[in-house]
């Protein structure tokens, strides 16, 4: 709170001064909030009256039917039954499946076991051919037919290790 004098001095400063539209606006809010003060009391202040609106006219409600009686629920029951047969079925289909594939692999592997006996018996029989071919009896009798003979003397190549050409060099008719 100001002290006297400068009380005066502020009314006397004030006097001369126009107040704007917020000012008076502030002025009337500031009134109000005193008077208010001065009614209600302390807690009441920020309460500014309301109008009160219209109240809309009210529908007239539907009137609900109360059903004493419940209806059966089918198609629960129905849904529950299919889901029932379908695990049913998937229980009993599954371990057919997995039996059949079973079935179906011990079939494979007999049949390859099987082929690779008739191999076996294929590769002993081609192992004797060859060995009766590559008699060297048979051999002397087939050459004699395409009228060899057998060798009188046998002579060997001899060659000097140090008249070789390194690889890269060209060498024309000794030269």
């Amino acid at each position: 709170m100001p002290t006297a004098g400068r009380a005066l001095w502020m009314q006397e400063w004030e006097r001369d001064l126009v107040p704007s539209p917020a000012a008076r606006r502030s002025a009337v809010r500031a009134q109000a909030r005193t008077s208010a003060t001065r009614y209600y009391g302390r807690e009441a202040t920020a309460r500014l009256p309301q109008p009160v609106p219209e109240s809309p006219l009210t529908k007239a409600l539907v009137e609900v039917e109360v059903s004493t009686t419940r209806k059966p629920r089918w198609g629960l029951v129905l849904l529950m039954l299919g889901l029932a047969g379908m695990l049913l079925s998937a229980a009993v289909i599954i371990p057919l499946l997995l039996n059949s594939a079973a079935t179906d692999t011990e079939a494979l592997v007999g049949r390859v076991e099987a082929h690779e006996r008739a191999l076996t018996q294929a590769g002993g029989t081609l192992s004797a051919q060859i060995s009766a071919l590559g008699s060297p009896d048979r051999i002397a009798a087939e050459a004699s037919k395409l009228g060899l003979q057998p060798a009188s003397s046998v002579h060997y190549v001899e060659v000097d290790a140090g008249t070789a050409a390194a690889e890269g060099d060209t060498t024309v008719a000794g030269r």
